[in-house]
């Protein structure tokens, strides 16, 4: 990217490691044929700028980075960058199976503007400790960006007591934080407690949303927000207020929600026809395998959703 390029798409970007609110895990939306939907990602980009949220997390596993390949990876990456222009941050979602490939998609981002990098462990051989910090180190050195572990409960291979995790984080280059998708909070209070005020933690299941807000988290990263983000917003926000019969009564609505969306079997087709009903975008279907075999939804079931979640 030129630098003419790079300042029209916003050169002033946002404040390296100060990230925090409720960001969305972007979609990366398909045509029929399985390629990256460039106008759509520049709709979801207006809308979610629109709505001031604290920023947009690309390619990760709601991107459905694993199936995307490395074309359409870059595609996704350079298009939401291009379609942000310095408005809302972006941390872009880097992790792969090698090293190689990772270095390569956190310089990419870089190239084109991004304001942070995240990444997965390497997700599919089994790793010792050194080979995954390794794996990190080599990410965060590629790059003068700000680096957020996206630690996955699913795909965790570290096994390191949490002292003894984050001390080994903190030595990373451009360490800034960690992206936490995990229902164990007493263990992601106990990370916040080693790291005192060092990392910057986000939670990023959805389900604890507020809940994480006791474990001293500056944000959330999550799915759900692509749908209901203004609204997990306020009551986030009204959480960290100490509304705490508020956000007890909003969690408790929320997660019947998704309890009801997770258990039908149907989590890809329900926000394709959720973000068609509420907002008027079709993000299409995702790649297969993924949402093969998952139930339909009719527009009457999501509607009563959301209308239960936005209260």
């Amino acid at each position: 990217m030129s630098d003419n390029k790079r300042s029209e798409l916003g050169k002033d970007r946002s404040t390296g490691g100060d990230f925090s609110g409720v960001w969305p895990a972007s979609f990366t939306p398909l045509t029929s044929d399985g390629e990256v939907n460039w106008p759509v990602i520049d709709q979801l980009v207006e809308l979610h700028a629109s709505q001031g949220m604290g920023g947009l997390y690309v390619t990760g596993s709601t991107g459905q980075w694993p199936l995307l390949g490395h074309r359409r990876r870059k595609q996704a990456i350079e298009r939401t960058i291009q379609a942000a222009a310095g408005r809302i941050p972006t941390m872009v979602h880097v992790g792969a199976n090698s090293t190689e490939e990772s270095v390569e998609l956190a310089r990419y981002a870089a190239a084109e503007g991004a304001d942070a990098i995240s990444s997965v462990g390497p997700p599919y051989f089994s790793y010792n400790a050194d080979a995954i910090f390794e794996h990190y180190r080599q990410i965060g050195a590629a790059t003068d960006l700000p680096l957020y572990i996206y630690h996955f409960a699913n795909l965790q291979q570290v096994s390191l007591q949490p002292k003894d995790y984050v001390e080994r984080l903190l030595r990373l280059p451009n360490i800034a934080g960690m992206k936490y998708t995990d229902m164990n909070l007493y263990q992601l209070g106990l990370l916040q407690t080693a790291a005192q005020g060092r990392m910057r933690f986000f939670s990023g299941a959805d389900e604890v949303l507020c809940h994480a807000v006791l474990c001293g988290t500056v944000g959330a990263i999550g799915t759900a927000y692509n749908l209901f983000g203004p609204t997990c917003r306020a009551e986030r926000e009204a959480c960290v207020r100490g509304e705490v019969e508020r956000a007890t009564e909003f969690s408790l609505r929320f997660q019947a929600a998704i309890s009801r969306i997770l258990s039908s079997g149907g989590l890809c087709k329900f926000m394709w026809v959720g973000m068609r009903l509420k907002y008027g975008i079709d993000i299409g279907l995702p790649l297969k395998p993924l949402g093969v075999g998952e139930r339909d939804w009719s527009d009457h079931d999501v509607a009563a959703i959301i209308s239960a979640v936005d209260g």
